[in-house]
Parts: C-alpha cells; sequence; structure tokens
C-alpha cells in the first residue's frame, strides 16, 4: 500500500512504500560518497538485511564527500548484546586495512565466558567527535541498552565520549595500562609492586586509603604530580571502589587484545574495504 498524502479535499496514493524511499534515500547517500570501494562496502552491508532482517549498518561522510566512519552488527550481535552487554569493552587496533584507518571493536563475554563481538567499527581517526558519533549510532542500533560499565585503555576522547553517552555507566580503566603507566613514571620497582595492591586488592575503602596514604609517604611521593593525578582517578581503576560493580572479571583490556590478535589472520594491509568486512565476518564466525 503508498503513502497517503494530504491534499486540500482529500488524499492521493503515492506509488511507494516507506521501505522504497529509505532505499532511495540510502542509494541518494551512496551516489555522493566518491570512490567505486566505498560503494561496493556499503551496498553489501546493507542488502545484507535481505537475509538478516536485523542485520544494521551506520556510516558518516566528510565534507569532500568521502567515506569517514562506518560501524556495522548482524543480528546475532545485536542479540548478544541484549542478552550479555551490560559490560561493555573496546579498544582500537592499527593499521590492519589498506588506508591506515583504526578499527574499533566492541565486545565481551558469555555466560560461558566466552568471548562476545558486539559491533566492528572502522574511523576516520580518534577524536572525541568521532567516539561520541560512534557511541550515539551504537546506542540507537543496540535500541538504547546502555551498558552498567564500559572497559577502555583510558584514552582521553575516549573517556569525554563515554561521559556524554552513557553518562550512568562506570567507566573502568584497564589495570594493564595502569600499571604500565606507573613503570612508565615512577621508576621504582617496589613502587610499582605496592601499588600493583591498590590496584586489585580487594579492600573496603578505608583500607585502600589507609594503604594509599602510607605508601606515597613510604616513598616520598606526596607532591609527585603523576601520583597525585592518578589518585583523583582512583574511583576508575582501584578494586576497592569497582567491587560493588558486576564486570564479569573485566580488569583489564586483554581479551580486546586478544581478539585483535586473532582477527590479524583474517586480515592484511592490502585489504580494500569490502574485503575486509567479508573477511571479518568469517573470523567472527570463527
Amino acid at each position: 500500500m503508498g503513502l497517503m498524502v494530504g491534499q486540500a479535499g482529500g488524499y492521493a496514493n503515492v506509488g511507494f512504500i516507506k521501505k522504497d524511499l529509505d532505499n532511495h534515500i540510502q542509494r541518494t547517500r551512496r551516489a555522493n560518497l566518491i570512490g567505486g570501494n566505498s560503494n561496493a562496502m556499503i551496498s553489501y552491508l546493507l542488502g545484507k538485511v535481505d537475509v538478516d532482517p536485523m542485520a544494521m549498518a551506520r556510516y558518516s561522510a566528510t565534507n569532500k564527500g568521502r567515506l569517514a566512519n562506518l560501524f556495522w552488527a548482524d543480528g546475532i550481535c545485536r542479540s548478544d548484546y541484549q542478552c550479555f552487554g551490560d559490560v561493555l569493552a573496546f579498544d582500537t587496533t592499527y593499521q590492519k586495512n589498506k588506508y591506515r584507518r583504526p578499527l574499533v571493536i566492541f565486545s565481551c563475554c558469555n555466560h560461558h565466558l566466552q568471548t562476545c563481538i558486539f559491533v566492528f567499527s572502522w574511523v576516520e581517526d580518534e577524536w572525541t567527535t568521532t567516539y561520541t558519533w560512534l557511541l550515539q549510532n551504537f546506542l540507537e542500533v543496540m535500541p538504547n541498552k546502555s551498558p552498567n560499565v564500559v572497559v577502555t585503555d583510558g584514552d582521553e576522547a575516549m573517556k569525554a565520549a563515554i561521559r556524554e553517552i552513557f553518562p550512568d555507566a562506570t567507566h573502568r580503566l584497564c589495570g594493564w595500562h595502569i600499571q604500565k603507566n606507573v613503570t612508565a613514571n615512577i621508576k621504582n620497582k617496589n613502587f610499582s609492586n605496592d601499588f600493583r595492591r591498590c590496584l586489585y586488592a580487594p579492600w573496603h575503602l578505608d583500607e585502600f586509603e589507609e594503604y594509599w596514604e602510607n605508601m606515597i609517604k613510604k616513598y616520598w611521593l606526596d607532591e609527585n604530580e603523576w601520583v597525585l593525578n592518578e589518585y583523583e582517578k582512583r574511583k576508575s581503576w582501584a578494586s576497592a571502589y569497582l567491587r560493588d560493580k558486576f564486570c564479569v572479571r573485566f580488569r583489564t583490556t586483554s581479551r580486546c587484545e586478544a581478539i585483535n590478535n586473532f582477527i590479524k589472520r583474517f586480515i592484511c594491509i592490502h585489504q580494500i574495504l569490502l574485503e575486509l568486512v567479508q573477511n571479518l565476518e568469517h573470523a567472527l564466525r570463527d
């Protein structure tokens, strides 16, 4: 049945349905994108809806009409997120495609602690505006289900986007990256070992605070700028402050790193976009 458009004195039957209109808009957008490679890849992703009605892809273009950002998820990924999306981890892997763009993968695990991938995303850069676009569209595609906990490596652009799009979520910083920063900023192995206890020990808040105070006095770090900054962020990394949060054992982004290492078998620097998408689908099935 066609859409009914109001006219003076009645309605006229227009010879198309809403799906036809949506398809026309998508074709127009694709036509405005420069480069057959981008068109082929977007057409492929949008065409998957015919066999998987829950599959979905979103993209944006630059001012010059080139593909800027893209993400996609199939029906199984979207269903998995509804079941297991209380905790969300994401990380960026680099230079695994012909255009040397970052690839962002959203993931967590199911009730058997098996890895679940929710979304693949290919982005133009790592600015706050890009991550904000990515998370906003992610929220819409996963129909407005926000995670309770988000685990990342502490990138400042990611942090700003998470605060804006997931304001009620707890942002947990990766423990491994915190430890790496300790070693880089304080050249003392004993301090690194003591800091690790602050990071992972299942203390109550007063126990943490007492240990921290004694530790910085022990190493004469009362006025160390880096240490003071880390203390201000303690609610994002100290287990004492996160013990009441359901994190499905996620304390680091190591599972994200494992995903990145796994997909290296399926993608390479010479692949065009369509090949990249298809091979990532093979990786997802495996």
